[in-house]
């Protein structure tokens, strides 16, 4: 008896309803049990094994710096993500959503490694099409564009073609006028491209002017950066050109849960109850 209930319990679902359900029925057997010392043993483990079932499945988010959707240069992660994956928690009470400190030139590794499960501002053409992964709805789009050295003479038509020009973009992205193909020695043979850690390093490697022709940067940061130092603004050249449109999911194992559908419904949650509208005015500014 002792030994198919702990087998029934460890095959448990971890939906709170269905469990709640059948701790009740077992309650309701060991009540009407006559044996009084496997009445309490089974008492017990019904003690120890209910806040396990009724427990919220984790799921590990892998976040790799992107600013200002992801700041992780640091152990410490912030940026928009975070806000989000505070409100994914608040909004349900099926799942726990961490967040798991990657890199971009990892996480896909990470990731087979099982290091975690889903993504957030992601896009499958960021290197996924190899990988058993699925996508939810697109909740918010944004973009990246090309910035040069502001000089005599030089005007939108630098950003035509890059042929004899050094480019710059940050390690481990996936870039539009490179066909999305990150790897390095590709940027490097093809593009001379130089790789920085952020988008900050981008923008003042073209500042100073001997480290590389163009840049690309998301559009978000760069706003931002500009509001905090406007004096640089006259120094750059800033394409009406986009290298891609950002159209951000979230890409999540197959097979696993919380499914897209399960995704979808609560990104829709949060859109239709104003949660997500409000955190993306926070860099609404910026786009």
């Amino acid at each position: 008896m002792l030994l198919l209930l702990t087998h029934s319990f460890s095959t448990f679902s971890q939906n709170k309803l269905y469990s709640f359900v059948r701790l009740k029925f077992i309650e309701h057997m060991v009540l009407n049990m006559t044996d009084s010392t496997v009445k309490w043993l089974v008492a017990a483990l019904l003690i120890v094994i209910a806040p396990l079932s009724l427990s919220k499945e984790v799921v590990k988010v892998g976040l790799a710096h992107f600013p200002p959707y992801i700041e992780a240069r640091e152990e410490n992660i912030s940026g928009l993500a975070i806000d989000m994956i505070k409100l994914m928690n608040l909004h349900q009470s099926d799942y726990e959503f961490i967040p798991v400190r990657t890199t971009a030139a990892t996480r896909h590794r990470e990731f087979s490694a099982g290091r975690h499960d889903m993504s957030l501002f992601d896009n499958l053409a960021w290197g996924w099409k190899d990988y058993d992964v699925e996508a939810t709805n697109v909740y918010l789009t944004g973009c990246e564009v090309y910035i040069a050295s502001a000089e005599p003479g030089r005007d939108q038509s630098f950003f035509t073609d890059f042929e004899n020009k050094k480019m710059i973009g940050m390690l481990g992205y996936h870039y539009g006028f490179a066909g999305f193909n990150s790897d390095l020695e590709y940027l490097r043979t093809i593009y001379k491209m130089e790789l920085t850690q952020s988008n900050w390093g981008s923008i003042k490697m073209v500042l100073a002017k001997n480290r590389g022709d163009i840049a690309v940067v998301t559009k978000a940061f760069l706003n931002q950066y500009l509001r905090t130092y406007p004096e640089h603004r006259s120094k750059l050249l800033i394409s009406t050109k986009k290298d891609q449109e950002y159209r951000f999911v979230s890409v999540i194992r197959k097979g696993i849960r919380p499914t897209v559908t399960e995704l979808n419904t609560l990104f829709s949650t949060l859109e239709n109850n104003g949660s997500l509208p409000a955190l993306w005015r926070t860099i609404m500014s910026d786009n």
